[in-house]
């Protein structure tokens, strides 16, 4: 070997370390570069989505797109920073999911329902939403420092429309909101043992919530559901938030968005609710008819020393003669 070739080789083998670094750092950053475009995208942790509804006030807040709806609505909603005294959320079947997001909008502090229910999420919401007593209901164990109860009330009639969709769907395994299940399908239900079952249950549900605030009334926030959704709807929303405003750690971000908020959720949200509610071709006879008067009437009579309560029952009473009868 030359005196030049021995000169050479230590540049030689400095040019092939060199490479192996750079052709090594290519393909970390190669594989770095494919991990982040292909990895799914996770929530940020509890302890990193907890929120204080007095810090959001006058920020962190976003506008509705159309400019007739000019909503100051949390961009996000998150668990509290610290430990709340939250609502029930008392719904027989359908219609809660309206009012929790109503609340979350209002606080800025998202909610716990019966699939994500845990204790230590429970304490740093704004709402549980429940349905106990029915069977397969979450109950809290310990609810001392809870605020009270909202009770969303609901015509019977409709409210066990919307567990005859709900069964249906399941049987079926479908979204509540692609079939229409057939008459046919409504009738067989009607004539179970499932119709019966389902009345009774709804009498059972009302009794154990008036029950439970009896001693308590001002603890407990009556909220018709036909009333949420109707024409004055951000009155009752108006309702809900001043009931929660009351609760320990809880705050309404914007008082005067309000009625926004009730048009923005409730009377145009930005989804269709499901349309299988209407009772156009969901034919009751008069035997059905009867069973229904004679619970509501029942239950007027047990609480009828509430006004507000009475008055809900009695025109749920008034409103069956428009139901359509089996011939």
């Amino acid at each position: 070997m030359t005196t030049q070739q021995v000169e050479a080789e230590p540049k030689r083998s400095m040019r092939r370390a060199i490479l192996r670094v750079v052709a090594a750092t290519l393909v970390i950053s190669a594989c770095v570069f494919q991990y982040a475009w292909d990895r799914p995208s996770f929530q940020s942790p509890p302890e990193q989505s907890w929120t204080d509804s007095v810090s959001l006030r006058g920020r962190s807040l976003s506008v509705a797109e159309d400019s007739s709806l000019r909503c100051r609505i949390p961009r996000e909603y998150r668990l509290s920073k610290h430990p709340t005294s939250p609502t029930y959320l008392a719904s027989f079947d359908g219609g809660g999911e309206i009012v929790s997001n109503l609340a979350q909008a209002l606080t800025g502090i998202t909610t716990t329902t019966q699939v994500n229910y845990a204790p230590r999420r429970t304490e740093r919401s704004v709402l549980f939403e429940t349905h106990y007593p029915l069977d397969g209901a979450v109950k809290q164990a310990h609810d001392e420092n809870f605020r009270g109860a909202i009770l969303l009330l609901r015509n019977p009639i409709t409210a066990i429309l919307a567990s005859f969709n709900a069964y249906n769907a399941r049987q079926y395994r479908y979204s509540v909101d692609v079939v229409r299940a057939s008459e046919e399908e409504w009738i067989r239900y009607r004539d179970s043992a499932q119709f019966a079952a389902q009345v009774k249950a709804y009498e059972k549900f009302i009794i154990y919530w008036m029950n439970k605030y009896q001693e308590n009334r001002e603890d407990l926030l009556l909220i018709p559901y036909e009333g949420l959704t109707g024409g004055k709807g951000a009155i009752f929303t108006k309702q809900i938030g001043d009931f929660l405003d009351k609760a320990e750690g809880i705050n309404i971000i914007d008082p005067d968005s309000v009625p926004c908020i009730w048009e923005k959720f409730v009377h145009f949200p930005a989804t269709t609710t499901s349309f299988q509610e209407r009772a156009d071709d969901r034919p009751l006879t008069e035997d059905h008819l009867f069973v229904v008067s004679r619970m509501l009437q029942s239950l007027d009579a047990t609480f009828g020393h509430d006004k507000q309560f009475s008055t809900i029952m009695k025109s749920y009473i008034n409103s069956l003669h428009s139901y359509a009868v089996a011939r």
